[in-house]
């Protein structure tokens, strides 16, 4: 009777306990969640011209967009063009996010033009999306 108390015994104590683990886990999971940044998207799809020249940003950006029908779009709604600075400023705070305009091909050059001078405003990057040539 006592040999069979001590296998129980030793199987139950054998078990790996996996709490822990999982603890361990969730917390991971936490962290890269809270720690990640999230681009917002402007909400519009626009054919970008294409460039012979440029560089690829390593960083997160503020991208607003510029459609063919002339609208300044932000994170899916339109905005008009004395809100960008405003929006710049936000969307940073302190990181010194550069921003970046994809402008549709059929735009009008004025005003993207100023767009640029609003965006300059309070962010010293300002860069245009353009699409890379065909190899």
């Amino acid at each position: 009777m006592r040999k069979k108390s001590r296998l129980l015994e030793n199987n139950e104590s054998d078990a790996i306990n996996v709490s822990p683990l999982i603890d361990v886990v969730f917390i991971l999971l936490i962290f890269f969640i809270v720690s990640a940044t999230f681009v917002t998207l402007p909400g519009i799809e626009v054919t970008r011209p294409q460039a012979v020249t440029g560089k690829t940003l390593e960083k997160n950006a503020v991208i607003f967009a510029l459609s063919g029908e002339n609208e300044i779009k932000y994170a899916g709604s339109t905005v008009q063009l004395e809100e960008i600075p405003t929006l710049v400023e936000q969307a940073s705070k302190d990181s010194g996010k550069p921003v970046v305009i994809q402008v549709d091909q059929w735009a009008d050059a004025s005003i993207l033009a100023k767009i640029v001078a609003q965006a300059r405003k309070k962010s010293s990057e300002v860069s245009i999306a353009t699409r890379k040539p065909r190899a």
